[in-house]
């Protein structure tokens, strides 16, 4: 159980977390560019999209804002009043924000920058290594050929997990990052599939 105050600070974190994810930072700067980024590539609003479609500083730009969103809405959290193992509530809340984000229709990308940035502030050090890690082995994807999201997100959060009965945070914590990566994962490949039939469909 927990007290009146305790539940209107989630509450009240959860609707400041999912406007900061639901930030459309892609679909402003592929605008400022004069690309709509829902009708170009794969039509998704994120970093890589807008890397392919639109510019490397561009793609980098949102890549990084989103990471940004990602620790805003943690630190945003805490500073409300949400602690502990509560604080994976508005962490959910940032990636449901950025999926159906209430300034474009309730369109949006797959979440893993968002959920790198919340990595970082939840689990600190430990998500700055397992980022790091990501970022090196989906490098070393993308050479190879391979899909670097994917691979990237197997080591850092696989990293995570291992590493999780040795952090000295609850292990709620890690487990519940973990979690979401799954979710995270899950909607992208989802969302790609959705995509792809769509494409076969229209041809």
């Amino acid at each position: 159980m927990f007290s009146e105050t305790t539940m209107i600070s989630i509450l009240i974190a959860f609707g400041v977390s999912y406007l900061i994810g639901a930030i459309p930072l892609a679909a402003l700067v592929s605008r400022l560019r004069g690309v709509d980024i829902f009708a170009s590539g794969t039509g998704l609003p994120g970093a890589a999209n807008v890397l392919r479609n639109v510019g490397y500083m561009e793609g980098g730009l949102v890549f990084w804002g989103d990471v940004l969103k990602g620790s805003l809405s943690i630190i945003a959290a805490y500073r409300i009043g949400v602690s502990d193992g509560f604080i994976l509530i508005p962490a959910f809340a940032t990636v449901l924000g950025h999926w159906r984000s209430i300034f474009t229709k309730f369109r949006g990308g797959d979440g893993l920058s968002p959920l790198v940035g919340m990595t970082i502030v939840i689990l600190p050090i430990y998500g700055l290594i397992a980022t790091f890690t990501g970022l090196t082995v989906a490098a070393i994807a993308s050479k190879a050929g391979r899909h670097a999201s994917i691979w990237g997100g197997i080591a850092a959060y696989g990293f995570i997990l291992v590493r999780a009965p040795y952090m000295g945070f609850p292990s709620i914590l890690p487990v519940g990052v973990v979690v979401l990566a799954l979710l995270v994962f899950a909607h992208g490949f989802r969302g790609h599939r959705k995509r792809r039939f769509e494409a076969k469909v229209s041809k």
